[in-house]
């Protein structure tokens, strides 16, 4: 990407030991062949959607699936076109809110290789029909929009996102902003920046807590600063809160952004870093994201990053990366108290960006995972299930 520098050359060629796990279901499903950047959400009632784009014959298309007892939902088309971006760190999401869907994915636009907007539209019969897409943010100039988190509220649906517009804009000083936005209410027009200066292209992850939006994202100080920081809309505007001060100083971005979760009012960050050295960390909050515990190390034995998260209802962090090497796709259960379980192989996967990020959710107990199998003679999505540990 413009303005990036993706420095793997920091992450070394090592897996991570585990554990051999036989309780995994895989969930095999029909017509993936092409397929890839899956993404997994899970409503408040506790439904699963499945999100992913299909290339074939010059057209891309977002589908979407929903998990039910008895497995996965036909695939039902959302958007396709021959603008829509696939870009394995950028991948569309699909959330549940207040007995609609909304979606978001990327366009391309007809100017520099690397500019793109953001398309949201919604469905209020299960997917069967979607309203017009309209572009999330007001900036048209030739720049990147994207790495966007939807989240639900009870009047309508938020999303933030990385805004690129400073770098069109003559005597500006060059980064991506954070900016946030309220969907389906009257504040629906306005935009607001969170952060004037972030890291370029670390994806974003937020949840609601005490009905006010929460954001984690990779942050980035003019002296080049790229740790995890958190955002979360006060009676006086946003507050930020460092997550974890690992004083990764970093000239290009790692494009390993950061994952939350909650339960029960325990908060769970994870992110990745390479200071001291590779690794993927948690830190857990207790008091809705105003402050966090020390950082536990979850593993240290060279991951690539990728990281998402589930805090399971008695409080405990189910962290999940993708290993270097032969490493594959692989999770760990961190206690508050520091206290870790064995680490678990979900499934091989290679290393390159096609791979793109494997996700992870929880419903009624279990894990359900997803990730895109690229061994074969064409990538496809896969996923797979198990009890919670």
């Amino acid at each position: 990407m413009r303005h990036i520098t993706v420095l793997f050359a920091l992450l070394a060629l090592m897996g991570c030991a585990e554990t051999p796990f036989h309780g995994l279901t895989l969930m095999d499903m029909q017509d993936m062949e092409h397929t890839g950047e899956p993404n997994l959400q899970v409503s408040e009632q506790g439904e699963v959607t499945l999100s992913y784009l299909r290339e074939h014959g010059g057209m891309t298309t977002l589908y979407l699936r929903t998990l039910s007892d008895a497995g996965w939902s036909s695939p039902k088309p959302v958007t396709q076109g021959k603008d829509l971006l696939v870009n394995w760190a950028d991948f569309p999401s699909i959330i549940a809110a207040n007995d609609r869907l909304i979606a978001h994915w990327l366009v391309r636009q007809e100017g520099p290789a690397f500019a793109y907007d953001v398309y949201t539209a919604s469905s209020d019969d299960g997917g069967d029909r979607w309203t017009t897409a309209k572009r999330l943010h007001a900036d048209t100039s030739d720049t990147e929009h994207g790495f966007v988190s939807l989240y639900a509220v009870e009047d309508g649906v938020g999303a933030f996102w990385l805004d690129g517009q400073r770098y069109a804009q003559a005597g500006q000083s060059k980064g991506m902003e954070l900016r946030h936005r309220l969907l389906g209410s009257k504040d629906s027009d306005s935009e607001e920046i969170v952060d004037a200066l972030v890291c370029d292209c670390c994806h974003t992850d937020a949840i609601v807590v005490d009905g006010s939006p929460v954001v984690v994202y990779r942050d980035r100080t003019e002296n080049e600063i790229r740790d995890i920081s958190l955002a979360r809309l006060t009676d006086t505007g946003w507050r930020k809160t460092s997550v974890g001060t690992d004083g990764w100083r970093i000239s290009g971005c790692p494009v390993n952004g950061p994952a939350i979760a909650q339960n029960n009012g325990v908060i769970g960050v994870a992110w990745f870093t390479a200071v001291p050295s590779n690794r993927v960390r948690v830190a857990f909050s207790f008091d809705g994201g105003r402050s966090f515990d020390v950082p536990i190390d979850v593993v240290t034995e060279h991951p690539l990053g990728r990281v998402d998260l589930v805090v399971t209802p008695d409080g405990r962090a189910m962290v999940s990366w993708l290993a270097q090497n032969q490493g594959g796709f692989r999770f760990r259960e961190v206690m508050p108290d520091g206290e870790t379980g064995d680490v678990i192989k979900v499934a091989s996967m290679e290393t390159r960006r096609a791979s793109g990020f494997p996700k992870m959710v929880e419903t009624d107990g279990e894990l359900i995972f997803a990730w895109t199998d690229t061994a074969g003679s064409v990538p496809r999505v896969r996923t797979s299930k198990m009890r919670l540990p």
